[in-house]
């Protein structure tokens, strides 16, 4: 989705995006393709997860004793070298695997969502079985944002926050601690005046680019 959205905002001609523009679709498949690996390096390094496959591995890591942060590689050099092989092998093993069979697999989308919506429907729930409270929360989330797609809003930040939200309440209570008050936000650290400039240089990109005719057209945003 962010990478759509960023091909949007990049597009010469934004009101074709949603409607089957190809730089939209190549965008989104290319960011999708690369994301597992990408996702991997603020996990390992910062202990910070990616994406929602990561997020399910900061849990895991720690039940076999694996302290993911600064010292993982130092401490744990044998998984991850297995990580870094697997990784490897998977993405021949994928190319040759979608190569054969991806024109089944595309028409996937010819089936009716009068049938497809029911199997999805039933497949989560057996997913989030192992609690029971789990599958209400999957049932609650699914209506929230089957309104929120109604309503025109964003799905990628609310689920970024849903993951990362505990953590950065975590550490901002954590450095309150340490430090007293704000100002550990706002130093001359480098660090923390890049994080600054990023997010200050996305808000402005963002405003910039809504600006132009079509960008921000809801009725732009692909269905699926």
């Amino acid at each position: 989705m962010l990478a759509y959205t960023q091909q949007k905002n990049l597009s010469k001609h934004p009101e074709q995006m949603g409607k089957g523009a190809v730089e939209g679709l190549v965008a989104s498949a290319s960011a999708n393709n690369g994301l597992t690996g990408g996702a991997l390096i603020p996990l390992l390094a910062l202990g910070i997860p990616g994406d929602s496959t990561t997020a399910v591995l900061i849990g895991a890591f720690p039940l076999q004793g694996i302290q993911v942060g600064p010292l993982f590689i130092q401490d744990n050099m044998n998984t991850w070298n297995a990580m870094i092989i697997a990784l490897f092998f998977a993405n021949f093993v994928m190319y040759f695997f979608m190569f054969y069979a991806i024109c089944y697999i595309a028409k996937v989308a010819l089936v009716p969502k009068y049938y497809l919506f029911p199997i999805i429907i039933v497949m989560c729930v057996v997913g989030a079985y192992a609690i029971m409270f789990d599958v209400w929360t999957l049932l609650i989330f699914g209506l929230l944002g089957y309104l929120g797609s109604k309503v025109g809003l964003e799905v990628a930040p609310f689920v970024i926050g849903f993951i990362l939200g505990a953590s950065a309440e975590a550490y901002f209570v954590k450095s309150l601690e340490s430090f007293g008050n704000l100002s550990i936000f706002f130093t001359n650290s480098p660090i923390a005046v890049f994080i600054w400039v990023l997010m200050l240089a996305s808000v402005g990109f963002s405003i910039k680019s809504c600006s132009r005719p079509g960008c921000c057209d809801l009725t732009t945003v692909p269905s699926h």
